[in-house]
């Protein structure tokens, strides 16, 4: 018809232009957007839907060589950028990609990949948890104790204990059979 829809996207506001008078005043708030910077986040589109991006199969490859570089490195400091040059990427593009591929972020993806090791030392070690916080990848004791519990929905001293009485429940029936 002629008629281009815009829709200009704020935080709980939402304007569409379709009338073909309301284009000067819609030009102003586009010169008023470039100098008003309280106007920041204002997000505007053409309307159209936007396709979801499938990842391709190198996209995927990308992501899952670089989840296991963070798994094989999750003990050591990392930042984006380390992970997005492992990557071949930018930071901004392998952000979105790995997020897109494994559906966490990799700040996320590194989180729970610490706590996954944390909890197989747990399990099977006599360590300390001051001790396996450290050799996880947490800088802070606390900060460890607090992610742990949110995760695992106990303290990692009460999962050991759950851990270690499962394994002797199981080491009892095995010596029964």
């Amino acid at each position: 018809n002629g008629i281009g829809l815009v829709t200009i996207d704020m935080p709980g506001r939402a304007m569409n232009v379709l009338n073909p008078t309301l284009v000067e005043p819609f030009a102003e708030l586009v010169a008023k957007l470039e100098t008003d910077h309280s106007l920041k986040g204002l997000v505007i589109t053409s309307g159209k839907p936007r396709k979801p991006a499938t990842p391709t199969a190198r996209d995927r490859r990308r992501a899952v060589e670089a989840a296991l570089w963070i798994d094989d490195n999750s003990h050591a400091e990392i930042d984006l950028e380390q992970a997005a040059q492992q990557a071949g990427l930018s930071p901004f593009h392998f952000l979105r990609l790995f997020s897109n591929v494994l559906g966490v972020t990799p700040h996320q993806y590194l989180v729970r990949s610490r706590l996954r090791h944390a909890a197989r030392l747990l399990a099977e070690e006599d360590i300390a948890v001051t001790d396996i916080a450290y050799d996880v990848g947490f800088g802070d004791l606390s900060n460890f104790v607090r992610t742990f519990h949110r995760a695992a929905g106990m303290s990692p001293t009460r999962f050991r204990k759950a851990a270690k009485g499962e394994r002797k429940i199981l080491q009892e029936q095995l010596a029964l059979n």
